[in-house]
């Protein structure tokens, strides 16, 4: 029996059973394509993932038909909340899906038992990790342009928090800290005049950057990792410095 919740609700506990889902399906993938010009075929132009819904079928079944209908009510209930985290045993691990219930339907009603089937809206349509996964553990540099490698995880794209910490510096007024995409050489800067002990951190997910707490302007784009190796462009203008990097993300699952 998998373990499934559906926020502090135990889907597998107290006479209510999940004897089957379609979790497990990945999300539609959007693909645009252009034509070639005076060829054959087209080109990718832009992939998008799209929502997900997703079914949850099951029973109840309880010893009177008081309980049952109490149970009923509760279930009823803890399915009535909205974006909340559905969580399913894979992997020997728990991956979380954001949803809504949109669609409740009860059937075969008996005196002791019923059944159900849930049909779920996942915004996003991923499965997530519970738990923040090191892409960067700690990389020392004194060099102005270097590249740290990574792996990522998951089966699909990382928007990582990467934390860069000053340490010793010269010439770093009016200068830029680029970070970048090895692979894809997307690219955000910042431009300040820096001193030793400056953090710039820069949340893909949250979609923030920030220096020693403040937000900060930039120019560029987020960075984003596809799954697999990669690696973390590192920049500066300064005359000589000691910078420390390290980043996190949390994986995703399709």
């Amino acid at each position: 029996m998998i373990g499934v919740s559906y926020g502090d609700f135990n889907m597998q506990a107290n006479g209510v059973t999940v004897t089957g889902t379609d979790v497990y399906s990945a999300p539609t993938n959007n693909i645009q394509a252009d034509e070639l010009a005076e060829r054959d075929g087209a080109l990718i132009v832009q992939q998008k993932f799209q929502k997900k819904a997703f079914k949850v079928e099951g029973l109840i079944r309880k010893a009177t038909q008081l309980e049952l209908e109490q149970t009923l009510d509760a279930f009823k209930l803890a399915m009535s909340k909205k974006n909340q985290g559905f969580d399913v045993a894979y992997a020997g691990g728990i991956r979380r899906y954001l949803a809504s219930v949109q669609n409740n339907i009860i059937s075969n009603r008996g005196i002791t038992s019923v059944g159900f089937s849930i049909e779920f809206l996942s915004p996003d349509g991923m499965g997530w990790d519970l738990q923040a996964t090191t892409l960067i553990s700690s990389a020392a540099n004194t060099t102005s342009n270097t590249t740290v490698s990574l792996s990522v995880g998951g089966s699909y794209k990382a928007d990582p928090y990467i934390k860069v910490t000053v340490g010793v510096i010269t010439g770093g007024t009016s200068k830029t800290i680029t970070l970048s995409n090895a692979a894809t050489l997307r690219s955000i800067a910042v431009t300040r005049t820096w001193v030793a002990g400056d953090v710039l951190e820069v949340d893909a997910l949250k979609g923030l950057v920030l220096v020693n707490g403040a937000a900060s302007d930039f120019t560029g784009q987020l960075l984003s990792f596809e799954p697999g190796d990669g690696g973390l462009g590192y920049l500066d203008d300064f005359t000589t410095r000691s910078i420390t990097i390290t980043s996190s993300y949390t994986r995703r699952w399709l």
